[in-house]
């Protein structure tokens, strides 16, 4: 039975994992669990981060101290071209890059406008820029690494606004794979974008679905090619290319399979199938140095920390709106953004979903439910825990080895959930089970044995069977003296009374030293040790019962008299040895019992009670695995239906040690034939112990012979009833 439902859970633990590979392999994956996978992302991301600061990348800030002294957004673009000029020509920066764009024209100057502007003192320079804004800053970008700024749009299809520039890259390849596809633009004005090498999108189409920022695309995909991210355009202009080519895996069978990467002048950038990187966050807001745009414009910013960088314009202005939400802060600038994936994409450090990584979860998954299936079935509660958790520590710190060393993301929600979902279950499941062979065995046994013994043998798992056990056993027999004779003086009534005071008395006895009841035969109790539970030590927890019970009757007797019932006398035979036990009968009815020549020999010596005028014989095999009690030889007889002869003991008290030494020297003397002298010893005995009957018993059978062993006498006597 334990091996089935062992069994039963095994294939359900197996049936349960399978189940869990399906979403995995089909992609239909739990939205739940899906949400659960960024959380433990985040949280991997969380534990990475780093509080140094990347010189490299410098962001000239539009911040509330800019604002202030240069006015409100947005600004003339003289002012910008102005922050530009100073940007390259004063700071020798790298690289510019824009997280902003510039889709309308300055509109046309009035002639007060004009006016204002033509006054005394200006240089003709001054007076042009601010006649010309779109202009002065487009000869100010003309031929220099800046990099304009523009956003996709993915809803309106007529959208168009500015001037967008060739694309960088027309592949039929990657036509039928998931790159963004977008529907309109918000580019920049003509002139600038005519005056512009470089320009690349701000716009993030892969904004996970609990709204974070977590992806960036670094290509899309918008009528006749592929355009750049910010980010990939900065890194090209810094290394003066436009050559990137896709990397595409193929499967066995040559046929196009999936975008895992792009190749941007010698760099390996990593993206996924929509060709978007994850976004190597290095640490919450502050992460690159930050300059104030006013102090780049009135050239108070530190040359030393400028020159060189690659710049990014962006703004930290809360009404500017230019904050996202990341997996660090809510509110984080969305120009440090690009500044991670640029950092990312210079130290080759982005970290990939590659599309082997999703048979390692299938094999992760796999493993686990395997595992878990075949171990937890065959442990303890405390067992499992320790396995399971051990297991998910395991695949944890294997997916944080990927992580952060091979800088592979590798999924766990899937695996976490399915380790969690098959310890509860198979837990219930075995409770379920432990629960049904509880009561099974409370059922079977709960007549025979008592309840902490039932509780044993659901903790010890014992296996119940029809088939018999040949097992080491003590099997004892008790009767009630005169039972015939007192069962004819009693009313039905009386008689149930009697038998009910006197078997529960009994039976509560054998269930406190750990006894089995057998079955009530009348009178009679018949009850064994060893069964079903084991016990090593049953032949002195048999004789332990024996004596609690002869021990107990004077107050059962008294009982019995407050009820106006009789006294009561009892004969109690044990006997150990090897016999059959088990659940036996027909196929109609069955009774766990015992079988064998061992039973039958303790009846018989439970019967002879009565002969040797004591309440309790045991054989000598009994007696020889008894633990410190001193036992009383009786006699050496051949019992009825035995040829072997058989040694009956009795168990004395402490106290009694001389009167058994006495006895063990007359025995001999009796057994040897020296008849006189054990005549002598036995008359000495009768004086000083006139209360045993088993003295007078002695001294008939030698005074019926004269006190002579007749001639081929034997020390055998012969019990031809019992």
């Amino acid at each position: 039975m334990k091996l089935k439902q062992r069994t039963i859970r095994v294939l359900c633990g197996v049936a349960i994992t399978l189940l869990m590979l399906v979403p995995v392999l089909t992609g239909e994956r739990f939205q739940l669990i899906e949400r659960l996978e960024l959380d433990l992302y985040d949280l991997r991301l969380q534990q990475s981060l780093t509080k140094e600061q990347d010189p490299r990348i410098v962001i000239v800030d539009i911040d509330e101290k800019s604002l202030a002294a240069e006015g409100r957004w947005p600004w003339g673009r003289d002012r910008i071209a102005v922050m530009i000029s100073q940007l390259l020509n004063h700071y020798g920066v790298a690289v510019v890059g824009f997280d902003m764009g510039f889709p309308e024209p300055t509109k046309r100057l009035s002639v007060d406008d004009m006016t204002k502007i033509w006054q005394p003192g200006k240089s003709l320079a001054e007076v042009v820029s601010e006649l010309d804004p779109d202009g002065r800053l487009a000869e100010v970008i003309s031929g220099q690494p800046v990099v304009l700024g523009y956003v996709f749009d993915q809803s309106q299809e007529d959208l168009r606004k500015g001037v967008l520039g060739e694309p960088w890259l027309v592949d039929e390849r990657i036509e039928s794979l998931e790159v963004p596809e977008a529907r309109g633009v918000i580019a920049n004005i003509r002139r600038l974008q005519q005056a512009s090498d470089w320009a690349g999108f701000f716009d993030n189409p892969s904004v996970d679905p609990d709204g974070v920022y977590r992806r960036v695309p670094v290509l899309q995909h918008y009528q006749n090619g592929y355009y750049p991210s910010l980010a990939l355009a900065m890194l090209m202009a810094l290394m003066d290319s436009k050559e990137i080519t896709p990397l595409i895996e193929q499967d066995i069978t040559g046929r196009l399979n999936a975008l895992v990467g792009i190749d941007a002048a010698g760099i390996q950038i990593p993206t996924d199938q929509s060709g978007a990187v994850l976004v190597p966050y290095r640490g919450y807001q502050g992460s690159f140095p930050y300059v104030s745009a006013t102090d780049v414009i009135s050239a108070k910013a530190d040359l030393s920390q400028l020159e060189g960088a690659i710049v990014l314009i962006g703004t930290s202005a809360a009404g500017l709106l230019d904050l996202r939400v990341t997996p660090m802060q809510n509110r984080y600038p969305g120009v440090e953004v690009h500044a991670n994936i640029i950092a990312g994409m210079l130290d080759e450090q982005l970290r990939s979903k590659p599309d082997y990584i999703l048979g390692v979860e299938l094999l992760q998954l796999l493993l686990c439910g395997l595992i878990l299936s075949l171990v937890l079935p065959r442990v303890s509660v405390v067992g499992a825990f320790v396995t399971t958790s051990a297991l998910i520590i395991l695949v944890t710190a294997f997916n944080y080895y990927a992580w952060q060393e091979l800088l592979i993301v590798v999924s766990l929600a899937y695996t976490v959930i399915l380790c969690l979902i098959l310890f509860l279950f198979l837990q219930l499941t075995g409770y379920f089970f432990e629960v049904r062979n509880r009561r099974q065995l409370k059922s079977t046994f709960g007549q025979y044995v008592p309840p902490e013994l039932v509780d044993s043998l659901s903790l010890a798992g014992t296996r119940l069977s029809m088939e018999g056990d040949h097992r080491y056993m003590t099997v004892f027999f008790s009767d009630i003296r005169g039972f015939t004779q007192l069962s004819e003086t009693l009313s039905p009534a009386q008689l149930t009374d009697m038998m009910n005071i006197y078997l529960t008395a009994m039976t509560k006895i054998i269930h406190q030293h750990g006894g089995t009841v057998d079955k009530y035969i009348g009178d009679a109790v018949m009850a064994f040790w060893g069964a079903p539970l084991e016990d090593p030590d049953h032949a002195t927890h048999a004789v332990q019962a024996a004596i609690a019970m002869r021990q107990k009757m004077p107050e059962v007797n008294a009982r019995l008299a407050e009820h106006g019932l009789p006294e009561l006398k009892i004969g109690m035979g044990l006997h150990c040895g090897y016999m059959n036990v088990g659940n036996m009968g027909s196929e109609f009815r069955v009774a766990y019992t015992v079988m064998g020549d061992a039973v039958n020999l303790a009846s018989r010596l439970e019967g002879l009670t009565k002969f040797y005028g004591t309440d309790l014989i045991i054989s000598e095999e009994l007696a020889n695995n008894l633990k410190a009690k001193r036992v009383l030889e009786l006699d050496l007889v051949r019992v009825k239906g035995r040829q072997e002869p058989v040694h009956l003991y009795t168990v004395m008290d402490e106290e009694q040690a001389e009167f058994v030494s006495a006895v063990d020297a007359f025995l001999l003397r009796y057994r040897e034939g020296a008849w006189e002298q054990a005549a002598v010893l036995l008359q000495g005995l009768r004086q000083e112990y006139p209360e045993q009957y088993l003295l007078n018993l002695y001294f008939e059978r030698m005074s019926d012979n004269g006190f002579q062993p007749p001639k081929g006498w034997q020390p055998v006597f012969s019990h031809t009833e019992k």
